[in-house]
């Protein structure tokens, strides 16, 4: 009888070291998930035409605030040429700029281009 309950105290040490090992392996996923939330995202209004020209924006994003709405705002913070009017940009409604934002919320990229024309990058005061 002694001998089996060394057996099942064997048993539970080895489950025990093993449940550790994979609790530490956990706690460095979500170091490295939290440390790629805080890196910060660039968003740039490229134009588009033969020089493609590229702005980037005075934007502080951080990878865990990026959403629609969020670039919705920030955008709307910058400063405009005719004061009080709202910025139009079609291409943020677009799947592809969608798929901009999911790339960057997934980690696969740091960075949000969004295709402008002429005149909606001139409608800002940058």
């Amino acid at each position: 009888m002694n001998n089996f309950f060394n057996l099942v105290g064997q048993v539970a040490d080895l489950a025990g070291a093993v449940g550790g090992v994979f609790a530490a392996f956990g706690v460095f996923r979500l170091m490295a998930a939290e440390k790629r939330l805080k890196q910060h995202v660039q968003v740039v209004l490229k134009l588009q035409g033969e020089d493609g020209k590229a702005i980037t924006l005075p934007l502080e994003l951080v990878r865990r605030d990026v959403s629609r709405a969020e670039l919705l705002g920030r955008l709307g913070m910058l400063p405009m040429r005719e004061k009080g009017a709202r910025f139009s940009i079609r291409a943020i409604s677009s799947p592809a700029t969608m798929r901009e934002l999911n790339a960057v919320v997934e980690g696969k990229s740091s960075t949000i281009v969004i295709p402008v024309t002429g005149e909606e990058i001139e409608q800002f005061d940058l």
